[in-house]
């Protein structure tokens, strides 16, 4: 059997930049292909929904897949399509390393060939390290999963309203149909 030399986050932050997106799973470096316009248009909507009440709430909206690092030896860091911080619990800037506190609240949008067993796989890693909130968008079912450590999950539809207020204080309620609009 042939050993296989786990990567560190620090080893995945060094990178080079190829124009691929990748995570760090157990050590394992995973590639990811680039979303498709349906992925990227409901990360935005999310995203739009979350930062309109970015100041009212005392919290910074972060997107574009930043790094989080979940777990250490081995490693594991995934990229949430959008993840939202309670600014108390932010470093100081600059922001040049992985994180390595959870996120109040990891939003994740699915894609058509995306596995269920590498959605729950995700699911479970952010459990595990705390994210108290997961918000994951199927925009082919027109379903979202309300998720998070210490929860029990729900399955929201188009004319259900999403409310993550007692995770984030003065986030007004969205039409999940809004999410899909």
């Amino acid at each position: 059997m042939v050993a296989t030399k786990l990567m560190t986050a620090e080893e995945l932050s060094a990178l080079p930049d190829d124009g691929y997106q990748y995570e760090l799973v157990r050590g394992e470096l995973r590639r990811m292909p680039p979303p498709k316009p349906e992925h990227g248009y409901v990360c935005m909507r999310l995203s739009r929904w979350l930062a309109s009440s970015e100041e009212a709430g005392d919290f910074t909206v972060f997107g574009n897949d930043s790094g989080v690092t979940l777990e250490r030896n081995p490693d594991t860091v995934r990229g949430p399509d959008v993840a939202v911080y309670r600014n108390g619990d932010l470093p100081p800037r600059p922001w040049t390393s992985y994180f390595a506190i959870p996120p109040v609240l990891a939003g994740e949008v699915a894609s058509p060939g995306d596995a269920a067993a590498e959605i729950e796989e995700k699911i479970d890693d952010y459990r595990r390290a705390g994210v108290p909130l997961i918000v994951y968008c199927f925009p082919h079912q027109r379903i979202v999963w309300v998720d998070g450590a210490g929860r029990e999950r729900i399955v929201l539809h188009e004319n259900d309203l999403l409310d993550v207020s007692d995770a984030l204080p003065g986030l007004a309620p969205i039409a999940v149909a809004k999410l899909f609009r």
